[in-house]
């Protein structure tokens, strides 16, 4: 890359700053121009890419480089607008790459139209004490057919937390004198395809597929089941992610305060905002708790030099 005028380049990046939250088509032709131009000094041509890189230019400007302002900025204040600067990059590469991930609504849904003769599917975690826990289930009324296992000894939930691990083809045959049975067989369902996706300590989760026709081992359709648990069980690890770190949030310290901001900032969800703060921290060559704590401190209220609390 050719030298970089420091100088031109944070003049060019303020004024970007200043553009950006104002809607006025001249303002908009003026930042156009200052992306364009931020563009050449950076080598790139996406606008997004070409301000990150420049902010990530002069964060790393130290006070042998003249920086400016840079080098006489506290050296808590230089981290801070390093580890920025590290995140906007890594936000803009995520844009550029990122492809939404199906949920285990879209899932079951996808189920229920690729595998053949299939009712409908369901994710749900049996517990030992008989208790069902839904976590996705189409169409609605599956939600009544996997809670009429918690009696039952004989449905894919508490057979697979029996088994421990893989895939369980129910028959509902005609004259099987349980509830569950029963329950299903006025719903059209003549066979359930489950699959194993958790062991808990008092439970399990299991991804099920309800049929209308029985199936045997082996057949297709019980292999487009076995994918689609696959796809069922990344989801429900974002799943848990996400309740993760909306527990973070919650509980307001400094992780929570780094996590929120870098959602704001880089317009991301926060799933996406703790993943940027850890990519951020091994770039830098730190631990999270040091990242979150430099984004924490600098959201603060600062007091200015020689200014005392009090009158």
């Amino acid at each position: 890359m050719p030298m970089v005028d420091v100088a031109a380049l944070g003049r060019l990046v303020a004024e970007y700053e200043a553009l950006s939250p104002s809607s006025s088509p001249e303002a908009r032709q003026r930042l156009r121009d200052v992306c364009y131009t931020i563009g050449i000094y950076t080598g790139e041509a996406d606008a997004v890419r070409a301000v990150a890189r420049a902010r990530m230019l002069l964060a790393r400007q130290g006070p042998a480089d003249g920086g400016g302002a840079a080098a006489g900025a506290p050296a808590t204040d230089r981290a801070r607008a390093a580890l920025l600067a590290e995140l906007g990059d890594l936000a803009a590469r995520e844009r550029v790459r990122a492809a939404p991930l199906p949920s285990l609504h879209d899932v079951v849904q996808l189920t229920r139209v690729t595998v053949p003769d299939c009712v409908g599917a369901a994710v749900s975690t049996w517990h030992d004490d008989g208790s069902v826990e839904t976590f996705a289930a189409t169409p609605s009324y599956l939600l009544a057919l996997e809670r009429a296992q918690s009696g039952a000894d004989a449905g894919p939930l508490p057979r697979l937390r029996r088994q421990g691990e893989g895939q369980i083809v129910v028959r509902l045959d005609p004259g099987r004198p349980d509830r569950f049975a029963d329950r299903a067989r006025r719903c059209g369902v003549r066979a359930v395809a489950g699959a194993h996706l958790r062991t808990h300590p008092h439970g399990c989760t299991v991804f099920s597929a309800y049929l209308r026709t029985p199936v045997d081992p082996g057949t297709p359709a019980l292999g487009l089941v076995e994918v689609l648990a696959l796809q069922a069980s990344a989801a429900l690890d974002r799943f848990a992610l996400s309740r993760a770190v909306a527990d973070l949030l919650d509980r307001r310290h400094a992780t929570g305060l780094a996590i929120g901001l870098t959602a704001e900032r880089f317009d991301v969800t926060p799933h996406a905002a703790l993943s940027l703060l850890v990519g951020a921290a091994q770039r830098l060559g730190t631990d999270l708790a040091t990242v979150a704590r430099h984004l924490a401190d600098g959201d603060r209220p600062r007091t200015a030099p020689g200014e005392r609390g009090g009158s």
